[in-house]
């Protein structure tokens, strides 16, 4: 399998197991629904279900955006335009399409992290909604999260590290 394809398969995987939970919840959730839960996973905040999904889908489609359409943007912009660290090297002709895939790819990667994010936190407030009252877990929330940060310098700090280094053969 093409691995460029491995992200979007994870991302699209993700929703539509998302999309299926909320489908078999929806009705049992109450109209007014604790949409927001403080650090020991108390509801602290309401919303009416539909503005619940309708946040969700918004912040999701964003998610999208970031990941699958942002890269279709910077490819088609004009060097001058993208700020890359050495980008003399990284966007010359016989090198931009790869520079452009793996941008794409970790961006589709990091998507995919947002999603896992934002469907957990859903999950978890759909549960606690629910009429046999799962409560809000707190705690696996800061795992999930700190998950996603340390995820997110790991990956920064990769980005960083490939954009600055430049193969010796090819030095610049």
């Amino acid at each position: 399998m093409n691995d460029t394809r491995l992200p979007k398969i994870a991302y699209f995987l993700m929703l539509l197991m998302g999309v299926l939970q909320w489908m078999r919840a929806y009705r049992q959730l109450p109209d007014r629904m604790a949409s927001h839960f403080d650090f020991y996973g108390r509801a602290n905040g309401w919303q009416p279900k539909e503005a619940f999904f309708l946040v969700l889908a918004v912040v999701i489609v964003m998610t999208g955006v970031m990941g699958f359409l942002i890269p279709v943007v910077i490819a088609a912009a004009p060097t001058e335009f993208i700020n890359l660290p050495r980008k003399d090297y990284w966007l010359a002709p016989e090198r931009r399409e790869e520079t452009l895939r793996f941008l794409r790819t970790r961006l589709e990667w990091f998507a995919c992290g947002v999603l896992f994010v934002l469907l957990y936190a859903a999950s978890q407030a759909i549960n606690a909604n629910l009429p046999d009252h799962v409560p809000f877990g707190a705690q696996g929330m800061l795992y999930i999260l700190a998950g996603f940060l340390l995820s997110t310098v790991a990956g920064t700090v990769h980005l960083v590290r490939h954009f600055y280094s430049v193969p010796q053969s090819d030095g610049v």
